[in-house]
């Protein structure tokens, strides 16, 4: 068995590695370091480019202007409503109206509702108040502890235009609703 060191073909190699490496040793001393004073140099003065006995105008380019559409915090929109119904079937809470220039886009929707007598609730919407709006049907699910308190808690892509009130239309069937208390989250979108 050969040692390593005395393979030729090693011997090769690390000879002309350290032949390489001693020669940019010594081009490396041959160069000026990069700053070899503390003195701060001045910067040399431009001289404008003179076409036909014009001088060139230089302009320095400025930034463009730029708008941010997909940035989270912008226009962000959350908002939480309550209605203490207890008169009828039906409970109703409104949310603000989308202002003028504006579209509001919800997308995500959590609401409580509460009805005393058990599997008394019919269905949840989430619609517009002018009723023109698609109505989008909300899944809930039923508390174990309170056979009367209902949850929602649904992702959403529902957009409303300038002008419309988004709403929650809770419909129950055998008796009143208590309370209604929903929280929507989304972003209103400025438009052009």
């Amino acid at each position: 068995m050969r040692s390593l060191l005395t393979h030729p073909a090693l011997c090769m190699t690390a000879l002309m590695c350290a032949t390489l490496a001693s020669q940019a040793l010594a081009q490396r001393a041959e160069m000026p370091p990069i700053n070899p004073s503390a003195t701060p140099r001045a910067p040399a003065p431009r001289a404008a480019a003179v076409t036909n006995g014009v001088p060139a105008a230089t302009t320095t380019p400025k930034a463009a202007l730029v708008q941010i559409v997909d940035d989270d915090a912008h226009g962000a929109y959350k908002e939480g409503v309550f209605n203490f119904c207890n008169t009828s079937g039906v409970c109703i809470a409104q949310f603000s109206t989308v202002p003028a220039g504006h579209r509001r886009l919800v997308e995500h929707l959590s609401c409580s509702v509460h009805v005393p007598t058990t599997g008394a609730l019919r269905y949840v919407a989430f619609l517009a108040t002018s009723y023109t709006a698609p109505r989008d049907w909300m899944p809930y699910t039923r508390s174990a502890a309170d056979a009367g308190q209902y949850f929602i808690n649904s992702a959403t892509l529902f957009p409303f235009e300038a002008g419309e009130t988004p709403m929650v239309y809770a419909d129950s069937d055998l008796a009143p609703i208590d309370d209604l208390t929903c929280t929507a989250t989304g972003r209103d979108i400025v438009l052009p």
